[in-house]
């Protein structure tokens, strides 16, 4: 737990998760204080067993863009969320599952796609025959 005064009073901050295991202060503008929150303590436990916290330090120092950042961690923690849930599996079979539902739902599309085009051929063949008037074997156009 750290303490900032800020005049009069001092407010107490929790260090987040990764420095709090490293056994550090938590600084100011730590970028893994969003990510792993001192209430976020399973999500952080999940990371470490997955990833182990030095691979994860090593990726996030690769990386230069601060929105490359963000999006690595916050893939991270979903990865490693993921896998306690279903360590055979993990993200994979979400993934096959949404992939199966759009399979699906391309196929409704195109069941619907061919029921329009049915539609609008029946409508024209209607109006067609509409315009086109048979009287006594005789094709009258009006």
């Amino acid at each position: 737990m750290s303490i900032s005064t800020s005049g009069k009073t001092a407010v107490a901050t929790e260090d987040c998760l990764a420095c709090k295991y490293q056994r550090r202060r938590c600084p100011a503008d730590c970028f893994f204080a969003p990510n792993f929150p001192h209430d976020r303590e399973q999500q952080f436990k999940n990371m470490h067993k997955l990833f182990g916290m030095a691979n994860v330090i090593k990726l996030v120092r690769t990386l230069k863009d601060p929105s490359k950042k963000d999006i690595a961690m916050r893939t991270i923690v979903v990865e490693s969320d993921m896998r306690a849930k279903d360590p055979v599996g993990g993200c994979y079979r979400i993934i096959q599952e949404l992939q199966h539902q759009i399979e699906c739902k391309e196929a409704e599309l195109d069941k619907i796609y061919y029921t329009i085009a049915n539609c609008r051929a029946q409508n024209a063949h209607r109006l067609q025959m509409q315009t086109l008037k048979i009287d006594d074997g005789v094709i009258i156009a009006k």
